[in-house]
């Protein structure tokens, strides 16, 4: 039923009730929260998690914003009406004793019974210690750049250092790219600036496409994204960024002037904290767009 443990939830989508059951009791260990649904939205079940995490006085759903959310925006109920997954949200849950908002990075998924009718939604929820401070501050968490429609650059940031403790704590593998287009510069003032926005926008757009579900992408920088690749080493990595490489040049070599290309750094979890691991990207960027772009440089500390 599982790949790994920090891929949560790669849950298969006709569980059964005691696959779900083990699940939930997988989760509690992992100090994840679910929160187990059925298609009208009442809750079905919940691990010891979310029921710490809920507590016993009602809570308030709030959108990244901090707006609280209506019950047809709620994940599980987004779920429930496209029976699509929707991952890596941030939902704050205040508490309407305390007004203490807590963070989470929130997914849901649909479990399907076998004539294909949705059976259940599943949505789990893990506490983003890191930005604690915005609750005591009553600030909100917004995620998505207004630009590109990908996650900015603070809750990537965020993504990125919740993916460096699973690692240190399950001793998983990650892979990290960062990327730029090439000669964007050129290209701006050729065609101006609002031609560099929209192709920013749609470059942004085909690499969160491109990639698996469950993979990150954020708009790092004025003109930069960073990926992040949970559970697979370089050498895989490098299998589907290059596609994504290749799609970019079959979008955007021939109807573009000056034709646009995508570079990028790569490299691998290794023991570093996130910050150490942006900086082993930052020079494999340059190397690969000094050398004429349009190609991805690996870290060569990995071999």
């Amino acid at each position: 039923m599982f790949s790994s443990p920090h891929l949560l939830p790669p849950v298969d989508l006709r569980a059964d009730d005691v696959e779900i059951g083990n699940y939930a009791i997988l989760l509690d260990s992992l100090d994840i929260a679910l929160l187990i649904f059925s298609p009208d939205g009442s809750l079905h079940l919940l691990n010891t998690q979310a029921a710490t995490l809920l507590g016993d006085t009602p809570v308030v759903w709030e959108d990244e914003n901090g707006q609280p959310l209506a019950d047809d925006h709620r994940l599980e109920m987004q779920v429930a009406q496209t029976r699509q997954a929707v991952l890596h949200r941030a939902i704050g849950i205040r508490k309407a004793a305390s007004g203490a908002t807590t963070w989470c990075k929130a997914s849901a998924f649909p479990v399907f019974a076998d004539d294909g009718s949705l059976r259940l939604v599943l949505l789990a929820l893990a506490k983003l210690t890191p930005y604690s401070h915005l609750a005591i501050e009553n600030r909100p968490m917004p995620t998505h750049d207004p630009l590109s429609g990908i996650f900015n650059q603070r809750y990537i940031r965020l993504l990125l250092d919740d993916e460096d403790r699973r690692a240190r704590r399950y001793g998983t593998p990650f892979a990290l790219a960062l990327m730029s287009i090439d000669n964007l510069t050129d290209f701006c003032a050729a065609n101006g600036r609002e031609a560099g926005e929209r192709i920013l926008a749609e470059v942004g757009s085909l690499l969160a496409r491109s990639l698996r579900g469950f993979d990150m992408v954020g708009r790092f920088g004025s003109d930069q994204f960073l990926l992040i690749l949970p559970n697979v080493c370089i050498h895989d990595a490098m299998i589907g960024l290059e596609r994504v490489r290749e799609e970019v040049v079959a979008t955007y070599s021939r109807d573009v002037k000056p034709p646009l290309t995508i570079s990028g750094g790569v490299s691998e979890y290794s023991g570093e904290d996130s910050a150490a691991l942006i900086e082993h990207l930052r020079p494999l960027l340059s190397a690969a767009q000094e050398a004429g772009g349009n190609r991805l440089c690996m870290d060569p500390e990995i071999f």
